[in-house]
């Protein structure tokens, strides 16, 4: 789960410091975590889940995801849409996880919480991790024991940190003033770059794009078949769209 605010320094979590945790079918709240959530998809979760699922961007966006633009910055909020009167995530089985192994970056960091910023005065961003408050989890019981780093790296969540964090320089960039929400058509274009990958991917070769932003042959090769290539690129293309 991603933190909306630094977790108090009394909760902070080193990547040597342990907790905890293991999740199985055998436990009484087995599924139970995967209701009544707003899960948030990352452009990178969004990539991979509609990979996995094999369906057009467009449809990913009307049959599972719920948006709203954030009332102060503007920038788009997408989750998983819940279905049915549980509120259940359309990606649950009994079995667990229908799309485990391109399961959200909440999904993977959890029981954990992880906040992310960026520090002028530094290089690389500042990520702060935290044990979540979730009474009705078992699994915080079980005695398998990790470390953060260990936990980070067994649930395949390094390079969905290194593509998440890509929006840190959008969302901190010098240029971009914190008190004016972003306009409707600016909405639109962080939509279409980072959420919608296959109608950007359209957009990149079917106009002008290429020519007027400079993009090299070998970069417009590899964007054409590389949806990461295609994702960095949306991102390199907000830093001038919006704040040029």
């Amino acid at each position: 789960m991603f933190l909306e605010s630094p977790p108090s320094h009394k909760d902070r979590l080193k990547p040597s410091d342990t907790f905890s945790f293991c999740c199985h079918s055998d436990l009484s709240c087995f599924n139970a975590c995967c209701r009544n959530k707003h899960l948030p998809l990352t452009p990178f979760d969004l990539l991979k889940i509609k990979k996995n699922l094999d369906i057009h961007s467009d449809d990913f966006l009307a049959r599972y995801v719920v948006y709203r633009p954030d009332p102060e910055s503007g920038f788009p909020i997408l989750s998983i849409k819940m279905a049915g009167e549980n509120a259940i995530c359309p990606f649950v089985t009994p079995n667990g996880c229908s799309i485990y192994n391109d399961r959200p970056t909440a999904c993977r960091l959890f029981p954990l919480g992880r906040f992310s910023g960026i520090n002028p005065k530094e290089k690389n961003p500042k990520e702060f991790y935290s044990l979540l408050q979730i009474p009705l989890c078992r699994g915080i019981e079980e005695e398998k024991n990790w470390t953060i780093a260990q936990w980070v790296e067994n649930q395949g969540l390094l390079p969905y940190i290194r593509m998440n964090d890509k929006m840190l320089d959008i969302l901190f960039h010098p240029r971009r003033n914190p008190s004016t929400a972003l306009t409707e058509s600016q909405q639109q274009k962080v939509m279409v770059a980072l959420y919608n990958p296959d109608i950007f991917r359209e957009f990149v070769f079917e106009t002008s794009f290429l020519t007027q932003f400079e993009i090299d042959d070998e970069t417009a090769h590899r964007v054409k078949t590389d949806d990461i290539a295609l994702l960095t690129l949306g991102f390199s293309f907000l830093k001038k769209a919006l704040y040029a």
